[in-house]
């Protein structure tokens, strides 16, 4: 499975700038279509030189965490996950799992069965290292889904980068009011790099 990485480099005038304005670089994953709401997938203090890296194994995830802006997911359930299958919560836990040959190849599907609620909120969630340190099942989107209804989810490889100082991991976005950079991936191109201009106010690619 493809190994993907994102080099971040920062200048010691910049840094300065950042750590004073208490700002944390914001990285936000998506799926494809509207499947609910973005949620940042990190957010981390920078070095100078900073290393993302992630594989294409993803989780699903439940929580009863309400899907509105500003709010920060709380898992409460959790497991690695496998596409064309849905996955049936129920009893606290995704209890059941069915092949599903209406899914496309690069889809994960739950179905809410968990009585007592009317509504919970679902997503995606995957491992990230930043610098070295390991963030296990880091949800990358937010969904409502009623009871005994299901919902599909497509991730892509696609990641916008930002700054912020309100902002931490597993909170929902519901606008990025500051200047993001959107770096795609594909299956030839596994590593970006990218830098930050603090006289722009903005990261840029280097390649």
């Amino acid at each position: 499975m493809p190994n993907y990485e994102l080099n971040i480099n920062i200048t010691e005038t910049d840094l300065q700038t950042i750590y004073a304005a208490d700002e944390k670089i914001i990285i936000v994953k998506h799926t494809e279509g509207s499947a609910g709401k973005d949620v940042a997938w990190i957010s981390f203090r920078p070095f100078m030189h900073n290393t993302i890296q992630w594989t294409t194994e993803f989780a699903i995830y439940a929580s009863n965490t309400e899907v509105q802006g500003g709010a920060t997911i709380n898992k409460l359930s959790d497991r690695k996950a496998s596409t064309k299958i849905i996955y049936d919560f129920n009893e606290g836990y995704f209890a059941g799992a069915e092949p599903c040959s209406e899914l496309a190849a690069n889809t994960y599907a739950v179905k809410n069965s968990m009585k007592g609620y009317p509504a919970l909120t679902f997503g995606l969630a995957q491992d990230v290292s930043v610098n070295g340190r390991a963030f296990a099942n880091n949800p990358i989107n937010a969904i409502s889904i009623p009871f005994g209804q299901s919902a599909s989810m497509t991730p892509i490889e696609k990641v916008d980068v930002y700054l912020r100082n309100d902002i931490n991991d597993g909170t929902v976005i519901s606008h990025i009011m500051s200047v993001a950079l959107p770096v795609e991936y594909s299956e030839s191109e596994v590593s970006h790099s990218i830098a930050y201009d603090g006289t722009v106010g903005k990261f840029y690619p280097l390649s």
